[in-house]
């Protein structure tokens, strides 16, 4: 029986949308890295998940957006940071340490400091986890974005750096919230497994909401060896809508794209219909 392949990122903060979902005959769920959820997306070896939203913004034409589901923010998300040793309005030229995990948080960060601080820092995308880089490499950078799971792990740990929480800055800049991920399916799946897909969609807002009234239960049973204290903080910080203002602000995020020419056009919103 053939199986739609849905990816979702490896982190803690897809746990309120997968914590209670019902599993499905027809769906394959595979957890993997932001980025490479867009790779396989383009490959054609993804049909569908929660990608990173500029997926979305170049690739439109060809997915549709499950009403409602996002991962967002406003305000602090405490999972998308900066860790630096100088201030930001000091980082112009320096190097910057990109995790090789990450793409919208990247180019929000260049919309950031680029139109925003006004500096342009060297961006290299680093191999490895930063725990993994050798000293002498640490040394060479004078910041490094983090993401998930890994960011909070930092976040705790780490207290020599400035720490710079990306949608809290942009929150600061533009007023609107960020949306990091969008949940989409590619249109000719969407158009053949209708029916199956309603069912499933149906099974997420469930999850959702109940995830949402449990939050605390979520976090004593995650998987990262931080105090449960935290991690429930954590999801407290976390938005799963894609309500109006989510779209406003999204769209906000691709004006800023379309300026640097990250992406070609500003996306069109096509929602998948559920009847």
């Amino acid at each position: 029986m053939f199986k739609i392949k849905i990816a979702t990122p490896l982190y803690i903060n897809t746990l309120p949308l997968l914590f209670y979902f019902s599993p499905n005959p027809y769906f394959e769920i595979i957890l993997k890295a932001p980025k490479s959820i867009n790779q396989g997306l383009a490959e054609g070896k993804i049909h569908g998940g929660l990608c990173s939203s500029t997926f979305y913004a170049k690739e439109f034409r060809n997915y549709l957006i499950l009403p409602d589901i996002s991962i967002s923010a406003v305000g602090q998300v405490k999972s998308v940071i900066l860790y630096h040793k100088e201030p930001l309005e000091k980082l112009n030229e320096k190097k910057i340490g990109i995790t090789p995990e990450t793409e919208t948080s990247f180019y929000l960060l260049r919309i950031l400091l680029e139109e925003f601080i006004g500096v342009k820092p060297y961006y290299i995308e680093v191999s490895k986890p930063w725990k993994n880089l050798k000293g002498k490499e640490k040394k060479e950078l004078l910041g490094y974005l983090a993401i998930g799971d890994e960011a909070l792990i930092l976040q705790f740990k780490n207290k020599s750096y400035l720490i710079t929480d990306l949608a809290y800055l942009w929150l600061n800049y533009t007023g609107l919230p960020f949306i990091f991920a969008l949940f989409i399916i590619k249109e000719d799946i969407a158009k053949s497994y209708k029916k199956e897909l309603e069912k499933f969609c149906l099974s997420l807002y469930h999850a959702k909401a109940c995830a949402m009234s449990n939050l605390k239960k979520i976090a004593e049973q995650s998987h990262l060896n931080l105090p449960k204290e935290f991690i429930y903080n954590y999801l407290t910080h976390l938005e799963f809508d894609f309500s109006g203002l989510k779209q406003r602000a999204f769209l906000t995020f691709c004006k800023y794209l379309q300026k640097k020419e990250l992406i070609e056009e500003i996306p069109e919103l096509r929602f998948f219909k559920i009847l």
